[in-house]
C-alpha cells in the first residue's frame, strides 16, 4: 500500500495536467490569435530597437518606421478577420510583397562611367542592393523623407520609358563630371550648327543635279557621270593644299582656322547653289566649289582633336569624340529631313520656273545660322593652351591691371578673323626672322651689344604719320593726316624657352603702356624704350610665368604657326667681330 504522502503527491500531479489540458483546450478554442500576436509583438519590439539603432547612427530611421507601422496594422485587421489557414497564407504573402519597401535607404552611392546618374545603395533585409532608377527619383521628390515607394505604381510602360530617356542621354552625352563646363555650350552650337549645314548641302546638291539636267548636251546620266567625277577629283587638290601647307598653324591658331574654314565652306555652297543659273559651266564652277569645300572638311576634321581635348578632364578624348559623333550624325539627319521637305514642299507648290530660285532665297537664313552658331561655338571654347594672340591678351592685363586674365575673358577677347587690335596705340606683334628683327648692321650691332647669347631679340618700328598719295590726297581731303601704327618684331633665338618667348611678349606689353617723353629724341626714346621695357620685363616674367601655371594655363610650351617658328643660331667669334666692325 501507499503512504498518504505518495497519493497527495499523485494527486497534485494529476491537477496540474488537468489544468494545462485545459489552457490548451481554452487557448485553441477561444484564443487562437494568442500566438501570432505575441510574435507580431515580438516583431515589434524588435523593429522599435532596430529604428531606435538607426537614429543613433544618424540614418534615415523614419523610413522604417512609417512602413513598418503600417505592415503591422495591416497584417492585426487580416489577422482578427480571416481563419487560420488563409491568415497564414496572406501574412506570407504580405512580407513578400513587402520586403522591397522595408528597404532602407543608406547614404552610400555608386558612381558608374557613362552614366549622367548616381546609384543609391538600399539595406534590403539583410541583403545590400542597389535602389533603381525610378525608386531613388521617388525617395528624392518625397518631402518628408520617408521611403514608401510601390515598385508597381509607375507602371512597365513608364519605367521602361524613363530608363529609354537615360540610355539616349547616356548615347549622345558623356558625364557631366568627365567634361569642362564649356562643353555644354559648344555642343549646343555645334548641333545647330550642323543642322543648317547639311540643309544648305542637300539644297546646293539638288540645284547641281538640275545643272546637271540643264547643261548636258548628250545623255543626262552620261553627262551626270562625267561631270561628277571630275569635279570630285579636282576638288580632291583643295584637300592636298590645306593638309600640306598649313602645317603647325593647326595647333597655333585653332579657332581662327576653323571658322576661316567654315567661311570658305559657305561660301563653296553658295557657288554650288547657283550653278543651275550658268549649267553651261558646270564642270568649272562645280571645281571651285568642291575644292573650297574640301578645305573647308579638311580643316574642320583637323581642328577638331585640338578643341576636343580641352573639353576631357579624365582623359576621355575618345568618348567625347565619339559622343560628338554621335551628335553630328542625328543633327545631319535632321537637316537632311528640312532640306527634303522643302524639296517636297517646292515641287508640289511652286511653278517650275522658280523652282530654282528657292534654295537660292533660303541661303542667306541658313548661312546665317550657320555662321553665327560656329562663332558661338567657337567663343564658348575656353583653350588652355598659349599662343601669340592669348599670350598678348594676358600680358596686356598683367601689365595693366596686374592680375592675369582668366580663360573665358581670353576667350571673349580673341578675334577669329583677323587678330586683335588691343588698344588705339598698340604696336601689333610678329614673331620672325633675324633678318627682319635686325635688318641694318647698326641694329644688329645694338641688339647683342649687351648679350651676345640672349634668348631673343626685340625691335620696333615706332608711330608714324604715312605719306600721303595722290589717291589718298583726293578721298580724304578733310580727314586727319594717316597714321603708322607701327609694329613689334621678335625674333627668337633656338635657345629661347616658353618662359623666354613669354618675357619677350611681356616686354611688349611694357612698351605698349610706356609713358611718351618729349624730353627725349627719336634714336634717344627708341633706346630708352627697348632698355625700360627689358628691365621690367625682366623684373616681371617670374611672378607672371608663376601665375600663369597656378591658373590653369598650359604654359609648357608657346604654340607658334610654321611661319613664326624660326630661331637664328650664331657663331659668337663672327659675332663680336660684327660687333668690333660696327663700332669703327
Amino acid at each position: 500500500m501507499s503512504s498518504p504522502s505518495s497519493c497527495r503527491r499523485q494527486q497534485h500531479r494529476l491537477q496540474h495536467q488537468r489544468s494545462r489540458t485545459n489552457e490548451y483546450a481554452s487557448a485553441t478554442n477561444g484564443n487562437t490569435n494568442s500566438h501570432s500576436r505575441d510574435d507580431m509583438k515580438q516583431h515589434t519590439v524588435a523593429e522599435k530597437r532596430f529604428v531606435q539603432k538607426q537614429r543613433r547612427l544618424g540614418q534615415n530611421s523614419n523610413v522604417f518606421a512609417s512602413v513598418t507601422s503600417s505592415s503591422s496594422s495591416s497584417s492585426k485587421t487580416k489577422g482578427e478577420n480571416k481563419k487560420q489557414k488563409s491568415r497564414t497564407h496572406a501574412s506570407d504573402g504580405t512580407t513578400n510583397t513587402n520586403n522591397k519597401k522595408r528597404a532602407i535607404p543608406l547614404s552610400i552611392w555608386e558612381s558608374r562611367k557613362g552614366s549622367n546618374f548616381k546609384l543609391q545603395y538600399a539595406l534590403d533585409g539583410n541583403k545590400l542592393r542597389l535602389l533603381s532608377p525610378e525608386e531613388a527619383r521617388d525617395l528624392s521628390s518625397n518631402k518628408n523623407g520617408a521611403f514608401s515607394f510601390d515598385p508597381l505604381h509607375l507602371g512597365r510602360k513608364k519605367r521602361a520609358f524613363l530608363r529609354q530617356i537615360d540610355n539616349i542621354r547616356d548615347s549622345f552625352f558623356p558625364q557631366k563630371t568627365s567634361v569642362t563646363s564649356d562643353y555644354w555650350d559648344y555642343a549646343k552650337y555645334r548641333f545647330t550648327q550642323r543642322i543648317a549645314s547639311s540643309c544648305m548641302t542637300v539644297l546646293a546638291t539638288q540645284q547641281m543635279l538640275a545643272a546637271i539636267g540643264l547643261g548636258a548636251s548628250r545623255s543626262i546620266p552620261a553627262a551626270a557621270a562625267l561631270n561628277w567625277v571630275l569635279k570630285d577629283g579636282l576638288g580632291r587638290l583643295g584637300k592636298l593644299s590645306v593638309a600640306t601647307n598649313f602645317g603647325r598653324s593647326f595647333d597655333s591658331d585653332v579657332k581662327r582656322l576653323r571658322f576661316s574654314s567654315s567661311l570658305v565652306y559657305t561660301g563653296a555652297v553658295f557657288i554650288e547653289t547657283i550653278t543651275p543659273f550658268f549649267p553651261k559651266h558646270f564642270l568649272a564652277i562645280a571645281t571651285v566649289a568642291n575644292v573650297g569645300k574640301s578645305i573647308g572638311i579638311t580643316t574642320g576634321n583637323v581642328v577638331r582633336p585640338p578643341i576636343q581635348k580641352t573639353f576631357a578632364l579624365e582623359e576621355n578624348l575618345g568618348e567625347i569624340a565619339a559622343k560628338t559623333s554621335a551628335q553630328q550624325v542625328l543633327a545631319d539627319n535632321i537637316g537632311l529631313a528640312l532640306g527634303v521637305s522643302v524639296m517636297k514642299f517646292q515641287t508640289k507648290f511652286v511653278s517650275l520656273a522658280l523652282q530654282r530660285a528657292v534654295p537660292l532665297a533660303l541661303f542667306p537664313i541658313l548661312a546665317s545660322i550657320d555662321l553665327v552658331s560656329i562663332h558661338k561655338q567657337l567663343k564658348s571654347v575656353q583653350l588652355r593652351t598659349v599662343n601669340k594672340e592669348r599670350a598678348e591678351i594676358i600680358a596686356e592685363a598683367f601689365v595693366r591691371e596686374k592680375k592675369l586674365a582668366t580663360q573665358l575673358q581670353v576667350a571673349e577677347k580673341e578675334r577669329l578673323l583677323f587678330p586683335a587690335r588691343l588698344d588705339a596705340s598698340a604696336l601689333p606683334l610678329r614673331v620672325t626672322s633675324l633678318g627682319n628683327a635686325c635688318s641694318t648692321l647698326d641694329a644688329l650691332a645694338s641688339a647683342f651689344k649687351d648679350d651676345i647669347h640672349r634668348p631673343y631679340v626685340l625691335s620696333y618700328e615706332p608711330y608714324v604719320q604715312k605719306k600721303r598719295t595722290v589717291l589718298s590726297g583726293i578721298f580724304m581731303r578733310d580727314r586727319k593726316p594717316l597714321k603708322y601704327k607701327g609694329r613689334a618684331l621678335l625674333a627668337l633665338s633656338h635657345r629661347a624657352t616658353s618662359k623666354d618667348v613669354l618675357q619677350g611678349i611681356l616686354q611688349v606689353a611694357h612698351i605698349r603702356n610706356l609713358p611718351f617723353r618729349k624730353d627725349l629724341n627719336e634714336k634717344e626714346a627708341y633706346d630708352w624704350a627697348v632698355s625700360e621695357s627689358s628691365r621690367r620685363a625682366k623684373a616681371d616674367v617670374n611672378a607672371f610665368h608663376n601665375q600663369i601655371v597656378s591658373n590653369g594655363w598650359q604654359a609648357n610650351l608657346i604654340l607658334l604657326s610654321s611661319n613664326e617658328r624660326m630661331p637664328y643660331f650664331l657663331d659668337e667669334k663672327e659675332i663680336r667681330s660684327l660687333l668690333k666692325l660696327a663700332h669703327k
